[in-house]
């Protein structure tokens, strides 16, 4: 009885030994057949890139510029593609704003961009988009109405944003903003269609503009040919410059000063 057992058990390990072998060389090749077939479409010959597919508005950018911009990394095998490359070389053309790219099957790339939108002429020569990022492109047909925006490197956004905003609060008065200029010492000048000059310092701009567009609503409209400057760089009042000379300066509670030395002192 115990010699049936022991060669029972004997014969059960054989064929868990036996299928063990077998699942491994099954394993084994499956193994093999990945990696050949791996090495077989990644190979350069086999499922090359045979189309590039450009969409967007074609505005400003030709089909042309664009397959020129990838000509040399879009090569090779479809899946070992460098994509990244490929959004870069086409978003480095002037007039592209982004890309996105993607593999199309079986072996088509798909290029998807978006053009500048100019939205203010910015310093000499270059413009902001509609980012506020500063772009140089060639010149093209902007509005005769088309802000002139200027400030130092790297406040592009920020200027663009306080143009949108500060034009806002003078519309709101009839007045319209057409330029903005943000100085080294963070003084803010805007030019309206008038011929007016506005300045205002980084301390609360928005608001004291705010209080000055009441101000000139009610009594100020009437001289607003004559008024050349405007200086709202105080803590309570601005003070009006019309023809050349100083008119007064006003304080927002109400009463008006007899000269600049009389305005409430500079925030």
């Amino acid at each position: 009885m115990l010699n049936a057992d022991s060669a029972r058990r004997d014969s059960d390990d054989g064929i868990s030994l036996f299928k063990a072998a077998v699942l491994l060389c099954a394993l084994l090749f499956v193994l093999l057949v990945l990696a050949f077939g791996a090495d077989w479409l990644l190979r350069s010959d086999n499922f090359p890139v045979r189309h590039v597919q450009f969409e967007g508005e074609f505005r400003h950018v030709t089909q042309q510029e664009l397959q020129v911009s990838v000509m040399n990394v879009v090569h090779g095998n479809f899946f070992l593609l460098n994509l990244d490359a490929v959004k870069a070389r086409v978003e480095s053309l002037p007039w592209v704003y982004k890309a996105s790219v993607r593999r199309q099957w079986p072996q088509d790339v798909y290029v998807r961009f978006t053009e500048q939108q100019l939205a203010a002429y910015w310093g000499d020569g270059a413009y902001l988009n509609q980012a506020g990022d500063v772009v140089r492109v060639k010149a093209a047909e902007l509005p005769a109405e088309f802000p002139r925006l200027e400030g130092p490197e790297g406040t592009g956004a920020q200027v663009l944003e306080h143009y949108k905003s500060l034009g806002q609060v003078l519309a709101a008065a009839g007045l319209k903003l057409e330029r903005v200029t943000l100085t080294l010492r963070r003084t803010w000048r805007l030019g309206l269609s008038n011929g007016m000059t506005i300045v205002l310092d980084r301390a609360q701009p928005e608001r004291k503009l705010e209080r000055f567009a009441r101000v000139y609503v009610q009594s100020f409209a009437s001289l607003a040919p004559d008024i050349r400057q405007v200086d709202l760089r105080y803590a309570n009042g601005f003070a009006v410059e019309v023809g050349g000379r100083a008119a007064g300066d006003h304080d927002t509670s109400g009463r008006a000063g007899a000269g600049r030395a009389g305005a409430a002192n500079k925030g």
